[in-house]
Parts: structure tokens; sequence; C-alpha cells
């Protein structure tokens, strides 16, 4: 099967839309947001669910339970649709830790996210001890914060999705405060007591303003070395992206169209040489690619989300005395690096998807719909709103 054929294919399955439970009477106060719009459905459903459920049907979670830790809305959508789409299809229950800075004691988000925790704890396929918290995923790097306690007591995960509305590569390197490089690598260290394979759900902006000048000069770097260091990975970058040397990268860098996809590697790179340096070192695989512009006048897709797949292997460690030195073969950096780069380059635009078929849009603007009104929005005026906004 070919790789195009082979997207058509995932993005057909049906997983089911619909949920059992009425929702309360809609507010006619509540505004909707960018993340309303159909593309975020598409990708919450042929992406992100469809990774999941690939993933527990081949390990089953634990105990039957799913261990989530995510960045919610106040609405909770991800999750409402999780419990569907997931949790019922495949007969597992759904235990969250979620994180929401923005929702703060006495405001109208807290308010807002309190009903929404209601609402979703008496799922029946929710563990009522599932809880959302008020502050910076982020803080997840401080080991003597409330943040990174409590992801420890529930972790590890099966899925961690960092949905992210800025940019994560924004960040100066060597940050202190709130980095998310820093809180990502806390997260890879807890989930190296994990068995199972498990994935990260990544969003983040991927245009020239929303990447540091520092990181992007670090992740060129580790692309300009796997150019020279692997056969594979440099015949694969002049096969996709035309980017044989340090020169032909520096260019293509240097141009909207050519930085997504040069960004996109390194970073996929970066993730995978940290699982590298787990003892013993975690394989990761680029599951799925998916993109929309959140600037209408952007060139390429400007916001994006990546799918990784991360498994730990059981490969013993060395034994520096060499009363055990049988040869056991690692998972080799480059291999992994190659495999992420070709995964990028079939990258899926969700804009493009929707304007070519008009059905899936209106399967997706209908599904959100439905989600939106379980969390108390007006249907009507959010179908006049789709029109118009």
């Amino acid at each position: 099967m070919n790789d195009a054929a082979h997207d058509e294919e995932e993005h057909a399955d049906d997983i089911v839309e619909m949920v059992e439970y009425a929702a309360p009477m809609p507010s006619a106060t509540k505004e909707f947001l960018p993340w309303h719009r159909p593309r975020k459905q598409y990708v919450r459903h042929h992406q992100w669910c469809h990774e999941i459920v690939r993933m527990i049907a081949d390990v089953p979670p634990v105990g039957g339970v799913l261990k989530y830790l995510g960045l919610p809305g106040v609405d909770l959508l991800d999750l409402r649709h999780f419990h569907t789409a997931v949790c019922q299809t495949q007969n597992v229950d759904l235990r969250f830790l979620g994180f929401n800075s923005s929702a703060r004691p006495a405001s109208k988000a807290h308010t807002e996210l309190n009903i929404s925790l209601d609402e979703v704890r008496r799922l029946p396929r929710v563990d009522p001890m599932s809880d959302v918290i008020g502050d910076n995923f982020a803080r997840v790097a401080n080991q003597d914060s409330i943040a990174f306690r409590r992801a420890r007591e529930l972790g590890p995960y099966d899925v961690i999705n960092l949905d992210l509305c800025d940019g994560f590569g924004a960040q100066a390197p060597g940050t202190l405060d709130n980095s998310y490089y820093e809180a990502v690598r806390s997260l890879l260290a807890l989930q190296s007591r994990t068995m199972n394979p498990w994935l990260l759900l990544l969003t983040t902006r991927a245009d020239r303003p929303n990447i540091n000048e520092q990181v992007l000069q670090a992740l060129l770097g580790k692309y300009v070395a796997n150019l020279a260091q692997s056969v594979p990975f440099r015949e694969a970058s002049r096969d996709h992206f035309a980017i044989e040397t340090a020169e032909a990268l520096a260019a293509a860098a240097a141009t909207p169209a050519g930085l997504l996809p040069v960004f996109l590697t390194g970073l996929c790179k970066w993730f995978v040489a940290l699982a590298l340096e787990h003892q013993p070192p975690t394989s990761v695989e680029l599951r799925s690619v998916f993109g929309y512009r959140v600037d209408k006048g952007a060139e390429p897709e400007d916001l994006i989300s990546l799918a990784l797949k991360f498994t730990p292997t059981f490969i013993p460690a060395g034994d520096p005395l060499g009363l055990a030195n049988q040869p056991v073969a690692a998972p080799d950096e480059g291999t992994l690096a190659t495999r992420a780069l070709r995964r990028v380059a079939r990258r899926i635009d969700a804009d493009r998807k929707l304007a070519d078929d008009a059905g899936l849009s209106q399967n997706m603007a209908d599904a959100t719909a439905h989600l939106l009104s379980l969390a108390r929005y007006d249907v009507e005026a959010y179908r006049v709103w789709l029109q118009t906004a």
C-alpha cells in the first residue's frame, strides 16, 4: 500500500462521535474561539484519537485504565471526545490530570472549568479522581512544585498531550522558569518508569516568529551532523527536501516553506536524542504530522500537531568490568531520524483536507457543534459564527 492510500485509509476510520448523556441548557454568553473551528476536531479525531486507539489496541493499558496528562481548555472538549471515541469504543477507563493556568479561583473561567469538570467526572468511563489543577505545566520541571508532585503521583502516562497555543521552540534555551524544554525532560524522566509504549501529542506554532534563533541553530546543527554521518538520512533529505549540504540547509531555513520541515525534523531529532539517553534507551517513532494555518496569510501551515510514539526497550546496560559483554544492538539515532524526516514530508494539511472534502468538513463541524452543546454553548449561534467568522 502506498503512503497516500495508507493515509486515506487511516482517515476513513469511523470512530463513534456521539455520547450518551444530555447537556445542560446552552449559554448565550459563551464566546466561540479559534479552536472551535472544524479543523481542530479533524486533528482531535483523525490524529489524536486514531493514534490512541491504535496504540491501545496493540498494548492495552495497565488495569484497563488509560492514564492521560494534558492541557485542556475550560470546556474539556478533548476529554469529552476521548471518552466517547476512545474509552467507550475500546472498553477502557480514563484517568486524567490536566493543567490550566488561566482558570484561577474567583474567575469566570474557573467557574466554567468546575462545571465542566463535574460533568466529565460523572461520565461512566471517567475515574472520579481525575483532576484539572490551576497551574502551568512547565512547573513540572521544578521537583519541589505541586505540578511535579501531582504529575508523579498519577504517572507514568499512556498519553501526554501538550496542546500549546504558542511555540514550543519560542523560548531561549537555558531558561530556568516555566521552560517547556525542562518540563518535557522532566516528564520523560517520569515516563522512563513505564514498560508500555506511550504517546506524546505536541501542538505548537511553527512559523519563524515562534522559533528562537538559538534553538533553531541548535536544531540545524544536529541536522547537519546527520547529513554528514548518515547516508540514509542524507538521501531522504535530498529526495524529500532537496537538502544534501549545510549550504542547502541554510538556504531552506531562510524561507517559510523550507523552514517548516527542517524545524519539525530537528524537533523530532531532539525528542529522539532525549529518549535514547534513557537507561535502557527508548525508541521514538513519529506516527503522524497534521497542520493548519492560524495566520490566514501563512504560506505553509503555521500550527503543527505531532504524534510521537515512545517504545521502551529492554537492552541491558553496559558492564564496565566486562564480565557480561554480549553485544546488544541499541536503537540507532540516524535510523530513527530518517524515519521521522520521511513522516514530516508526508504531513497532512488539515485546511486542504477539509476544503477538498465537503462531506468531511460538514462531519467535523457537526461533531464540534455536538461537543460544544455538551459544554453549554448555543449550537445555532455556533453555526452562524462558522459562516461569518
